[in-house]
C-alpha cells in the first residue's frame, strides 16, 4: 500500500538536512507542516533507519545543479547525490525534455528485510517547466511501489511517499527513480535532498521470504486484487488468439498460445457481437470454463453483427431499442463464475468501424444505458473497460467520448508498433506505449477523467524484413517498458495478423525470435502476479 503526505521531520540524521538552505524555514521552528502523524505511522518513524543517496544509478535526460551538460547514459559513479555534482544538493530535467529520471542507491541499511520506505524529497519548476514528479520504489530491478503523480510549481515542496507492507528480502537493494514529466516544452523539473527511511522487517511486522514485489496479502488485509481486478503489483499478462484455425476451439487456441509463451495466461481477451445468439452470447461455454480455471476474462462487446456486416447504431442502443439484448447479456453476466471485464465498442474513435453509428454523445448515452441496465439487474461482477484507439489523429474527439468516471474502472487502448506495414517509423515499446499515456496524464487531460487503471487491450509489432532479430528485441523490451508507465496494470498481445487496411507480421510466431523474446518478457516477476 502507498500512502503520501508532504512531511519532512527533524528525528535522528535528519538534522544534517535541514542545514540545506531550501529546508531552513521547515526546520527552524522544529514543527511539521502537514498533519500529525498517527500513533502507527509515528513508531515505524521511530524505528526506521535514515539513507542517503550512496550513488547515480541511473541517470536520463538529467543535468547537474551546477548547469552541467545533460547525461544521457547510465553511470554508477560511486558517489553521493549530495556529491556528485561538486556539493550541489539538486538535479534538473534537461531543459525543454518531456520525460527525465534519476535513480538512486542507498546503502548502509538494516541487515535484513524491510517493510515500509519513506522517501522524502523536495521538488520544483524554473525556467517555465510545468509537470508532475512521481517516485518508484525497486528492490533491486523489481518494482515494489509507485507513488502518485505530484504536480510540481516554482514554489518548492516538501514531499514524502510512504510505501507500506513491503516484502524486501534485502535493504542493500532498494533504489528511488524519481521521473519527471514536463508539459511545457521548455523549463526544467527540479528535485533536492532525497532520502529514505527504511523500517526493518524485525521492527515491524516481518517479511514472510515471498519473493520481492509478490503481492502477498499485506498485514492490514489489503487484497493483492482489488474488487475493480486491479492487480496490487506489477501488471497482468494476457492475450487474444483466434480460434479459427482450431475449429472455433476457444480453450484449445489458448492453451496452444500459452505453449508458445511458456506460461498461463492472466487474461483472456474475446470479441463479442451484439445480439442474444451465436457469437452474441457470453460468456459462452469456454469463458466459463476458462473462469472457472482462474482466468481473468475480458470481452470487447461490439455493437456489430458480424455474420451480416452490420451495425447497430449508438443511437438506436441509447435510445431503448436494443433493450432485450442489453438485459438479456445481463442475466448471463449476472450467473458467471466470478467477475469479468467488459469494455462496450473498443476503439469506439475509429472511423472505420463506426462513422455511421450515431454522434458521440450518442456513444455515451448508449455506453451509460449498458452499465446502468447491468447494475440494475445485479450484474455487479462486471468491470467497466473504456477503450480508444489511442491514436493522435482521434484524441481530440476523447473527451466528449468519455463517459464518466462513475461508469470507468479501467482506461484502454491499442498502441501498435506498424513499422512499415503502415507507412510508419520503427517505435521501441516504451515509444509506442508512451505516447497515449503521457497525453492522458497531462494536467489538461486529467481534468476531463480521474485516476484509473490502464490496460493495452492490444498491442504487437511488426517484423522489420532488414532485421529479423528486432521483433524479438522488441518483444524483450516490452516489460521493461511497462515499468516506466506503472498505471499500465494489464497487457493483452494481439496474436493475428489481421488488420483494417494492411497485412501485417504482428503474431506472435512470426518469427523463432519473435517467440523467443516473448516468452522471456513474460517470465519477468512484474507479470508474475498472484490472483489472491
Amino acid at each position: 500500500m502507498m500512502t503520501s503526505r508532504a512531511r519532512f521531520t527533524s528525528v535522528g540524521p535528519r538534522l544534517l538536512l535541514c542545514a540545506a538552505p531550501v529546508l531552513l524555514a521547515a526546520c527552524g521552528s522544529g514543527e511539521l507542516a502537514a498533519p500529525e502523524l498517527s500513533d502507527q505511522q509515528a513508531s515505524a518513524a521511530v524505528a526506521a533507519v535514515s539513507l542517503k543517496p550512496t550513488s547515480d544509478v541511473a541517470l536520463t535526460k538529467i543535468w547537474g545543479g551546477g548547469g552541467t551538460p545533460p547525461i544521457h547514459a547510465l553511470v554508477d559513479d560511486g558517489t553521493s547525490f549530495l556529491e556528485s555534482d561538486g556539493g550541489s544538493t539538486f538535479a534538473r530535467s534537461s531543459p525543454g525534455t518531456a520525460t527525465a529520471s534519476l535513480t538512486l542507491g542507498y546503502a548502509g541499511a538494516p541487515a535484513g528485510g524491510a517493510t515500509q520506505v519513506v522517501v522524502n524529497y523536495q521538488a520544483w519548476t524554473i525556467d517555465g517547466g510545468a509537470g508532475t514528479v512521481r517516485v518508484n520504489l525497486y528492490d533491486g530491478d523489481t518494482l515494489v511501489g509507485s507513488g502518485p503523480a505530484r504536480t510540481l510549481r516554482a514554489m518548492q515542496q516538501n514531499l514524502s511517499d510512504t510505501f507500506s507492507d513491503l516484502k524486501v528480502r534485502n535493504s542493500d537493494q532498494l533504489r528511488t527513480e524519481l521521473v519527471f514529466e514536463n508539459t511545457a516544452g521548455r523549463g526544467s523539473l527540479v528535485t533536492s535532498i532525497v532520502w529514505i527511511d527504511v523500517t526493518p522487517a524485525d521492527a515491524g511486522t516481518p517479511a514472510d521470504g515471498g519473493a520481492p514485489g509478490d503481492g502477498g496479502a499485506s498485514t492490514d488485509g489489503e487484497p493483492v486484487v482489488s474488487d475493480k481486478l486491479v492487480p496490487r503489483n506489477g501488471a497482468w499478462w494476457g492475450a487474444y488468439n483466434s480460434a479459427k484455425n482450431y475449429g472455433w476451439d476457444w480453450g484449445a487456441a489458448i492453451k496452444d498460445f500459452e505453449a508458445k509463451a511458456g506460461r498461463k495466461l492472466d487474461i483472456v481477451y474475446r470479441y463479442h457481437d451484439w445480439g442474444t445468439s451465436d457469437n452474441g452470447v457470453f460468456p459462452d461455454r469456454y469463458e466459463t470454463a476458462q473462469m472457472r480455471e482462474g482466468y481473468i476474462l475480458h470481452l470487447s462487446w461490439e455493437s456489430r453483427r458480424y455474420s451480416g456486416g452490420t451495425n447497430v447504431t449508438w443511437t438506436e442502443i441509447a435510445n431503448g431499442s436494443q433493450d432485450a439484448v442489453i438485459r438479456a447479456a445481463a442475466e448471463r453476466a449476472k450467473n458467471a463464475p466470478g467477475k469479468l471485464m467488459i469494455a462496450f465498442d473498443h476503439e469506439m474513435d475509429n472511423v472505420d468501424v463506426h462513422a455511421a453509428d450515431g454522434p458521440d454523445a450518442d456513444y455515451v448515452r448508449a455506453y451509460r444505458r449498458i452499465v446502468d441496465m447491468f447494475r440494475e439487474a445485479g450484474a455487479t461482477n462486471v468491470v467497466w473497460v473504456w477503450t480508444p484507439m489511442g491514436w493522435s489523429g482521434t484524441r481530440a474527439r476523447l473527451p466528449a467520448l468519455y463517459p464518466g468516471d462513475s461508469y470507468v474502472d479501467w482506461i484502454g487502448y491499442d498502441p501498435y508498433n506498424f513499422y512499415v506495414c503502415n507507412g510508419g517509423g520503427w517505435k521501441d515499446p516504451a515509444t509506442t506505449f508512451g505516447s497515449h499515456y503521457q497525453w492522458m496524464h497531462e494536467p489538461a487531460q486529467r481534468a476531463w477523467h480521474g485516476d484509473k487503471p490502464y490496460i493495452l487491450s492490444e498491442f504487437s509489432s511488426h517484423e522489420d524484413p532488414a532485421d529479423p532479430n528486432r521483433k524479438g528485441e522488441w518483444m524483450r523490451g516490452v516489460v521493461d517498458a511497462l515499468k516506466r508507465y506503472p498505471d499500465i496494470k494489464a497487457v493483452q498481445f494481439y496474436n493475428s495478423n489481421v488488420t483494417l487496411r494492411s497485412a501485417c507480421k504482428l503474431a506472435v510466431d512470426s518469427s523463432p525470435q519473435s517467440v523467443a523474446g516473448y516468452a522471456e518478457a513474460g517470465r519477468d516477476p512484474y507479470v508474475n502476479q498472484p490472483h489472491q
